[in-house]
């Protein structure tokens, strides 16, 4: 069929995004042309997830919403990532229309399936192709993980954790910059565990130390932190680099040392109460995003209300709140009888409204305060705003900053003062002349 389109259809984390430009890459180098849509593509990709019940669900809704194309001359469709990889035997059995499959660790050979031949020349990241948004860049420094929680499906995905050369992480930072990339996000399962499997520390530090020197990239920001590998030496690197924005994403999971021992986490409440405190200390306008798992198997009425207490006490800036779901395979689920769902729905429901509550009160400090915000583009939801985040916000993920006129690119850093809330999350403000930066 000659040289193909090929659209690709990337869900679930970060990391599948880097590993979805990764596939683009190779295949606009093989000479594949990448399309934004599916209705134009001849090739169509899909790379799943298959972490919760949830992102399972999303994924076989797309390949059914996918393969419908087929009728429409759609020639191929391919499924990877981590719903097949975990779930090989049954999707090839009950999905016969899907052209080809792909697992984690098998991404290079893509061009196998799509063109029919192989691709040679080693270092595949330096073709990286950007599919979502120019001045954003998703560097993956490591694959699977290690820790153990028992209610994690990752390693049976992916396995234990495999971190990747620093050297060609900074290379590929280089590429990421420039295709235009103003935002690096560091992701990986554990980015703190980085170089962990090679009995080496502090490395996310040294690695943090070599893409500073990146040119081009103006901010840099380090997501899935574990809270027992945050050392003194990485926030003290934080508080005074250049580069790397005073934000931390640290999925704590829960605060209950009965839950969190449940859980497979290696700390205590006592432990994330002195690195909440040292990092408040240290880094004085340190942004804090954490996710929460509520109706664990043995989470009592007791534990639950110990949480509640505990994000009303610490009011971190950005929360996330998800039901325990009982994933086949993982050690709680053959440890652990599950919940009976209507309770898990009741208290997420209330840790919700709580933290939401919380959200208007930690937001509206920054009311009469000017921030520099990374525009991100015209915003959809207000005619004549741009919409962008200050170094508080990861993009899609925590509030945004709506900027009232002007006229801005995707990447600009621009001083804006604000005015007003305009949701218990979002800002709103206007651009000021100089900037007087409440932090980075």
């Amino acid at each position: 069929m000659g040289e193909p389109k090929v659209y690709i259809e990337s869900l679930g984390c970060p990391k599948n995004t880097a590993d979805s430009e990764f596939m683009a890459g190779i295949l606009k180098f093989s000479g594949c042309k990448i399309v934004r849509s599916p209705e134009k593509a001849d090739v169509v990709l899909i790379n799943t997830c298959g972490f919760i019940e949830p992102a399972k669900e999303e994924s076989i809704e797309t390949i059914f919403e996918l393969l419908e194309l087929k009728k429409e001359g759609l020639k191929k469709l391919v499924v990877c990532g981590c719903l097949y990889e975990r779930y090989k035997r049954e999707l090839k059995e009950e999905l016969p229309e899907v052209d080809a499959f792909l697992g984690v660790n098998e991404l290079e050979k893509i061009t196998d399936v799509v063109l029919g031949r192989s691709i040679r020349g080693g270092r595949f990241y330096r073709y990286r192709e950007l599919i979502e948004e120019p001045h954003i860049g998703y560097l993956k420094i490591a694959d699977g993980c290690s820790n153990g929680c028992t209610f994690c499906s990752i390693p049976l995905i992916k396995g234990g954790f495999r971190s990747r050369e620093m050297g060609e992480l900074v290379d590929e930072a280089k590429v990421l910059a420039e295709k235009g990339v103003k935002e690096l996000y560091i992701v990986a399962q554990d980015t703190t565990a980085y170089m962990f499997e090679k009995k080496e520390r502090n490395q996310l530090v040294r690695l943090l130390e070599r893409l500073e020197s990146v040119d081009g990239i103006e901010w840099i920001r380090v997501m899935y932190t574990y809270p027992s590998f945050i050392t003194d030496e990485l926030i003290d690197f934080i508080s005074g680099s250049k580069k790397v924005v005073h934000y931390l994403d640290i999925p704590l999971q829960h605060i209950s040392d009965k839950v969190l021992k449940d859980m497979g986490r290696l700390y205590s409440r006592s432990d994330i109460e002195r690195l909440l405190s040292k990092l408040r200390e240290k880094i004085g306008d340190i942004a804090v995003r954490s996710t929460f798992i509520v109706g664990f198997p043995s989470e009592s009425d007791e534990d639950f209300n110990e949480l509640v207490d505990f994000i009303g006490e610490f009011k971190l800036d950005w929360m996330g709140f998800f039901k325990y779901y009982h994933e086949d395979g993982t050690l709680s689920f053959r440890q652990f009888k599950d919940m009976d769902n209507r309770i898990k729905e009741k208290r997420l429901a209330e840790i919700e409204a709580l933290a939401s509550s919380l959200s208007e009160d930690v937001n509206s400090r920054y009311i009469g305060k000017t921030v520099d915000v990374m525009i991100d583009g015209e915003a959809q939801e207000l005619d004549g705003y741009f919409i962008g985040r200050s170094y508080r916000s990861a993009i899609e993920i925590d509030g945004a900053v709506f900027v009232e006129g002007g006229s801005f690119r995707k990447g600009d850093i621009v001083p804006i003062y604000i005015e007003s809330l305009l949701n218990p999350f979002d800002l709103v403000g206007k651009a000021v002349q100089e900037s007087t930066k409440e932090g980075r």
